[in-house]
């Protein structure tokens, strides 16, 4: 059987899902779960996680229906969630800057 979709969305409330493949620039994603098509905007390794909407910096990075951490970064739709962009919420402080 054929794997229709390409994303694991875990709960509604969710800014961002999780790709069960490696997503390519440009590919647009459909699927019963998601409102409106999403267009990947950056790679996206296999388990990695997506932004599903426009993220601002310092907003809550939703997974599980709960907050996981924020964005250091703004983080735009379709693009790379990872630790370059999003402090997990049990890190202390948030990376010092190179003067």
């Amino acid at each position: 059987m054929a794997r229709t979709n390409v994303l694991i969305l875990l709960d509604s409330r969710d800014n961002i899902a999780i790709a069960l493949q490696e997503l390519q620039v440009g590919e647009v994603i459909t699927q019963s779960d998601l409102a409106i098509p999403l267009e990947v905007q950056s790679v996206i390794p296999r388990g990695h996680k997506i932004a599903l909407t426009d993220i601002a910096k310092g907003a809550a990075i939703i997974k599980y229906g709960e907050r996981m951490g924020h964005a250091y970064h703004s983080i735009d739709r379709g693009t790379h969630v990872h630790t370059h962009n999003v402090i997990g919420d049990r890190v202390s402080t948030e990376p010092v800057a190179a003067e």
